[in-house]
C-alpha cells in the first residue's frame, strides 16, 4: 500500500463548505514525482482535489479515487528587464504564489489576491476578480495526459480559456454529471509577468480602498493589500487568520469590521466561494433589465452581476435566515453569491437553495444562472 494512502477521509473535512461523504480511496502524494507515478498507475475514474474551495460533493460515500495535491515549489525560470517567467507546481496554494510575485515586485496577478484554491485549480477554473483573469498571465500549462499516459505541455491558445472555463474544465463538464475523470491533470503552470512594480487600478472598490482614482498607478504590493481588504469585508478570503495581522493597519474601520476574527465562529466562511458565475447575455437581453442593473462589456455580449440579479430577485444576503434562523444552508450575510453551510448542511440542502435562487432569477429576469463549483456525485437540475 502506498505510503501516501489515507483511510477515513471525508469530503466534509477536505472542502471549505464542509459538506460531503466518505472517500473510499484517498491519496495525498508528497511530491510531484509520486503524483505522476500515481497518475500513471491509476487507470480508473479519478478526481483531483486541490484546496477544496470550489467543490461540492454528495453526502454518499464516494466509491472512487481522490488525489489531493499538497506539494510543490515556485521557481523563477527567467527574469529580464521587462518580463519574468515564473513556474509554480499545481499543489501550491494560489495566494502563496500571488504573495511571492508581489514580494518580487512582479505585476499581473495582484488583483487575484486572496482567492481560495491551488495554482492547478486556478488554471482549470480561469479564476478572475477585480478586473483580471489568470489566463492573462498563463504562458503554458504542464499536464499529465491520462489518455496518452505522458506529460504534455499546453500553450495558452491550447488551453481554450474563456470566462471561468478552460479546455480542462470543459473536459470535466463534458462528462455527466461532472464526472471526476478529467483527461488532463495539471502538474505545473508557467506565468509571464511584468517586472514593472506599479500597475493600474482596475476596479472601483479597490480604487475606493486605496483612495485613488480608477486607472491610476499603484504598487502591486499596495494593490494586493487593498484587494485583501475588500475581499475580507465580504468574508471571501482564502483564510482570514493568515492576513489579519498583515493588513489590519491598512484597512478602513468599515473594512476591518467585516473581517472576522480568527477565533470567532463564522459560518459565512463555510462556502465554496462564489456559487454562481456572472452571466453573459446578448445586448438585447441586457437591454430588458432596469438601467440600474450593472452591465459590463464582454467578448460575446454583456456580462451581468449575478449578485445584483440574486438580490433583486428577492434573495437578500443571509436568505432565508431572517424567516428561518435555523436554516442549514443560507446565502452569506456578506455576499449574495456565496451559499454557506450554517453548521449542519448536507449537499441536498445546498443544492436545494441553489436551485431556489436560480428559479427565482429565471422567473424575475428570464436569465439562467450557471453554477461555479465542481459537483462530485451530484447532478445539476
Amino acid at each position: 500500500m502506498k505510503k501516501f494512502y489515507y483511510e477515513n477521509a471525508k469530503f466534509s473535512d477536505l472542502t471549505t463548505i464542509r459538506v460531503g461523504g466518505c472517500i473510499e480511496r484517498f491519496f495525498q502524494p508528497a511530491s510531484k514525482e509520486s503524483f505522476i507515478n500515481l497518475l500513471s498507475e491509476e487507470k480508473g475514474p479519478l478526481f483531483v482535489l486541490g484546496a477544496g474551495s470550489n467543490t461540492l460533493a454528495s453526502d454518499e460515500t464516494f466509491a472512487q479515487t481522490v488525489v489531493r495535491t499538497r506539494f510543490g515549489k515556485i521557481e523563477v525560470v527567467k527574469k529580464q528587464h521587462e518580463k519574468a517567467l515564473i513556474r509554480s507546481d499545481a499543489g501550491i496554494i494560489w495566494d502563496d504564489f500571488v504573495s511571492s510575485c508581489a514580494q518580487m515586485g512582479l505585476q499581473g496577478v495582484e488583483s487575484l489576491s486572496g482567492i481560495p484554491g491551488t495554482v492547478g485549480a486556478a488554471v482549470v477554473q480561469n479564476i478572475g476578480a477585480y478586473g483580471s483573469e489568470v489566463s492573462e498571465t498563463v504562458a503554458e500549462v504542464e499536464v499529465w495526459d491520462r489518455k496518452l499516459g505522458r506529460v504534455e505541455v499546453l500553450d495558452r491558445s491550447s488551453m481554450e480559456f474563456g470566462y471561468r472555463t478552460s479546455l480542462i474544465k470543459k473536459d470535466i463538464q463534458s462528462q455527466s454529471p461532472f464526472a471526476p475523470n478529467s483527461r488532463f491533470v495539471v502538474l505545473s503552470a508557467l506565468f509571464s509577468l511584468s517586472c514593472e512594480s506599479f500597475a493600474p487600478i482596475k476596479y472601483g472598490s479597490v480604487a475606493e480602498q486605496l483612495k485613488k482614482p480608477m486607472g491610476s498607478a499603484e504598487s502591486v504590493r499596495n494593490i494586493r493589500k487593498a484587494v485583501l481588504a475588500v475581499r475580507g469585508a465580504k468574508n471571501m478570503l482564502e483564510d482570514p487568520a493568515r492576513y489579519k495581522s498583515k493588513i489590519m493597519k491598512d484597512m478602513t474601520p468599515e473594512r476591518l469590521e467585516g473581517l472576522p476574527l480568527p477565533a470567532a465562529p463564522n459560518f459565512d466562511r463555510c462556502s465554496c466561494g462564489s456559487f454562481f458565475t456572472n452571466p453573459v447575455v446578448s445586448l438585447q437581453a441586457a437591454s430588458l433589465l432596469p438601467p440600474s442593473a450593472p452591465k459590463y462589456p464582454a467578448s460575446k455580449g454583456v456580462k451581468l452581476s449575478a449578485a445584483w440579479l440574486i438580490e433583486h430577485a428577492g434573495f437578500e444576503k443571509g436568505y432565508p435566515l431572517k424567516e428561518h434562523p435555523r436554516a442549514k444552508a443560507a446565502l452569506s450575510t456578506s455576499h449574495a453569491l456565496a451559499i454557506t453551510n450554517r453548521g449542519s448542511a448536507g449537499a441536498s440542502d445546498v443544492m436545494s437553495l441553489a436551485n431556489e435562487v436560480r428559479r427565482g432569477v429565471k422567473g424575475k429576469f428570464g436569465i439562467d444562472l450557471a453554477l461555479e463549483p465542481v459537483l462530485v456525485g451530484l447532478e445539476e437540475k
